[in-house]
C-alpha cells in the first residue's frame, strides 16, 4: 500500500472533502467563512485510520460574521466519513489500495448499521469498521462509492452518509 515516508500523521478533513495531511500536531489552515464540519483523526503512515473515540476531533466550526450553514448536519448523528483512497496512484502502488473510512456515532454490525461499497459497480456491504484492501483493480478512473445503512439496507440520511470519490491508477 501506499506510504508516508513522513510517518504517522493527522487527516485534517473539512466538510466530507479529501483530507489534507499534517505531520505536527500543530498547523494552521485557511478555512472559508460559514459554517463547516470539522473531523480530525490520527492516521498510520500508510493512511489507515486509528479507529477509537480518543483518536478523533469532532466540531462545528464557524467562520465570519452572519455564517450560514448550507449543510445542516447534526454531529451527534450517525456519520460516514470518507478517507481513503483518494488521489493518483502509481506503479507498485496500483496493487494494493486502502479502503478507509471514519464512522461517528454508531457501530457497525451484520445485524445492524453497515457501509455499502461500490467500486467500479461491483458492490459489497461492510459489516466491520476496519481497514480494506482492494486489489486486482485495471489502470485508469476508478470510482467508489460509501454509502452508511441501517439495518435493513437504507441509506441512513446525512450530508456526510453516500459519498463519491474518483482515483487513478497509472504505470
Amino acid at each position: 500500500m501506499a506510504n508516508s515516508g513522513k510517518g504517522q500523521h493527522i487527516h485534517f478533513i473539512l466538510n466530507n472533502q479529501p483530507y489534507s495531511a499534517h505531520y505536527e500536531a500543530n498547523f494552521s489552515k485557511d478555512i472559508p467563512k460559514g459554517v463547516h464540519h470539522l473531523v480530525a483523526f490520527l492516521s498510520r503512515s500508510y493512511h489507515e485510520s486509528v479507529k477509537n473515540e480518543n483518536s478523533v476531533v469532532v466540531k462545528k466550526v464557524v467562520v465570519g460574521e452572519n455564517a450560514k450553514d448550507t449543510i445542516g448536519i447534526n454531529i451527534t448523528d450517525p456519520t460516514l466519513i470518507y478517507s481513503r483512497p483518494k488521489g493518483t496512484y502509481a506503479g507498485k502502488d496500483t496493487e494494493n489500495l486502502l479502503l478507509d473510512f471514519f464512522v461517528l456515532n454508531t457501530t457497525l454490525s451484520e445485524k445492524g448499521n453497515s457501509v455499502k461499497a461500490t467500486i467500479n459497480g461491483q458492490e459489497f456491504t461492510l459489516t466491520e469498521w476496519s481497514p480494506y484492501v482492494i486489489k486486482g483493480l485495471p489502470l485508469g478512473e476508478v470510482t467508489i462509492k460509501l454509502a452508511l445503512q441501517d439495518k435493513n439496507g437504507n441509506n441512513i440520511p446525512g450530508p456526510f452518509n453516500t459519498v463519491t470519490r474518483t482515483v487513478m491508477l497509472t504505470e
